[in-house]
This record gives structure tokens, C-alpha cells and sequence, in this order.
């Protein structure tokens, strides 16, 4: 079993597991304060007009999901900002536009099954020494502003007007949340999939929630919950041979329960 650390597939998905934890611990917790779990589906729903796009004309794939997480996060920045839609309208808008949109290009392009099931399931164990440096680039600047701006975001988090009522930019900080955590999807869905990411980046910080006593461990338990999921889920594939992606979610789905189980017990 150990022979498996000679391979370099494993060793990259090794590192990119954590990576991807410590950037999920961040934008875990925020998402989760900020009581908007959606936005994960609807910023990769989206994305996946991207996807199709790059497909449709041979374009390079990280170019167009990296523009097509800009427009996700400046389109529903400035259309909640009109008040016409609602919160939940325009977030659901977004993600059916991206997925019209992607089934429309890949109609027009034929058989490309096979190509829109690995961005759809996404597997980490195909990722490549590319993904890792863009990857290890992007988790670099996540850390930096966090630790920088962490405070002020969790500020705007906790009480936006309190925050708005103290002169701080609370539209600058929301704005860039959206345009940090669309990059982020848009890296990971290689390594999770439109159809999973969410679920990678949810449920860790509420098994943490139900487990911890302080913000602070909030942060660290979803860290290491999201890597023990991803270490269990690596093994656990290579030795039943079955999908990665959907191995690690059910992996957090245990984890969610027995927790759940142990707080009743704990009362």
C-alpha cells in the first residue's frame, strides 16, 4: 500500500490537498458566518460556461475560468447591488445562465463526454505540476490578505452596518470575498468538480461549528477535517478504485454525522 508514495500523481495531489485545506478553512468559515452556502453552486455553475466556452474554441482552460470568475463575482456584486433581485434570485439566476449557456456550446461541439465528466466530478489525482504552481500562487495571496485584512472581513461579516456605520469600505471587502472565492472554485474544480466543490467547502466548517468552542478552533478544525477527509478519500480511492471527488465528500458526510451523534450525546 505504501508504494503508492513513489507515485508523483499522489505526491501532487498530496500537496494540493493541503493547500486546498487551508484556503477551505478560510472561505469555509466565511461562508458559513455569512449564511450563504449557495454561492458556492451558483459561482461553479457559472464556471461552467467558462469550461464550455474554452471547449468550444480550443482556448486555454485557466484563461477562461479565470475570466469567467471575474464576471461571476462582479456580476453578482453589482446585481445585488440594484435591490431589483432579491439575494437568492440573482445567485440562482447566475448559476442557470451558466449552465444553459454550457449545454448550448457543448450541443454545438458533438461527443465531448468525456471531457465535461472530468470537469463535472473532477478527480485530484489528475492534477499536474501546472496546477500546483497556480494553485500554490493563489493560496500565497489568500493567506497574505487574510492575514491582513481577516479581521476587517469578519468585522463586515458579523455586522455589515456596524462596520458601514465605522467608515470601512464594506462594499470593497464584499466584492473582494466574491472575486477571492471565485478564483478559488475555479482552481479546485479540476480537483472536485462543478458538481462538488460545495460540498468540500460547506461541510467542514459546519462539522466544526458543532465541535468547537471558539472562533479560532472553528478555523483550525475545518482545516484539518477538510485534510483528513481528503487523506481518507485519496486512500480510500486507490484501494476500492472508485471516484476521489465523491470518496472525500462522503468521507466529510461521516464526519458531519458523527459529530452530530456525539454533540446529542454530550447534552
Amino acid at each position: 500500500m505504501l508504494d503508492i508514495f513513489s507515485y508523483s500523481f499522489f505526491q501532487y495531489a498530496l500537496i494540493a490537498g493541503v493547500l486546498i485545506s487551508c484556503i477551505s478553512a478560510i472561505f469555509g468559515v466565511f461562508i458559513v458566518m455569512r449564511k450563504e452556502a449557495n454561492i458556492t453552486h451558483s459561482i461553479a455553475n457559472f464556471l461552467f460556461l467558462g469550461i464550455a466556452l474554452s471547449l468550444f474554441v480550443d482556448g486555454d482552460y485557466y484563461l477562461f475560468l479565470f475570466l469567467f470568475a471575474i464576471l461571476a463575482s462582479v456580476l453578482i456584486f453589482f446585481i445585488e447591488k440594484t435591490h431589483f433581485v432579491t439575494r437568492e434570485s440573482t445567485r440562482e439566476i447566475i448559476s442557470q445562465t451558466g449552465i444553459a449557456g454550457g449545454i448550448f456550446l457543448l450541443g454545438l461541439l458533438g461527443n465531448v463526454t468525456m471531457d465535461i465528466n472530468n470537469f463535472l466530478f473532477g478527480s485530484i489525482l489528475f492534477i499536474q505540476p501546472t496546477d500546483l504552481v497556480i494553485l500554490a500562487w493563489l493560496t500565497i495571496l489568500i493567506v497574505v490578505a487574510f492575514f491582513f485584512f481577516g479581521k476587517k472581513f469578519l468585522r463586515v461579516i458579523i455586522n455589515e452596518d456596524i462596520a458601514k456605520s465605522q467608515g470601512m469600505p464594506t462594499d470593497w471587502y464584499n466584492f473582494l470575498f466574491l472575486l477571492f472565492l471565485s478564483l478559488f472554485i475555479a482552481v479546485s474544480i479540476k480537483m472536485f468538480g462543478i458538481m462538488l466543490i460545495g460540498a468540500f467547502l460547506i461541510i467542514p466548517p459546519n462539522i466544526a461549528k458543532i465541535l468547537a468552542t471558539s472562533l479560532r478552533q472553528v478555523f483550525f478544525l475545518t482545516g484539518m477535517l477538510a485534510l483528513s477527509a481528503l487523506l481518507v478519500g485519496l486512500f480510500g480511492s486507490y484501494l476500492l478504485d472508485t471516484s476521489t471527488s465523491s470518496g472525500i465528500v462522503l468521507v466529510l458526510i461521516c464526519f458531519f454525522l458523527v459529530a452530530l451523534f456525539w454533540r446529542n450525546i454530550r447534552k
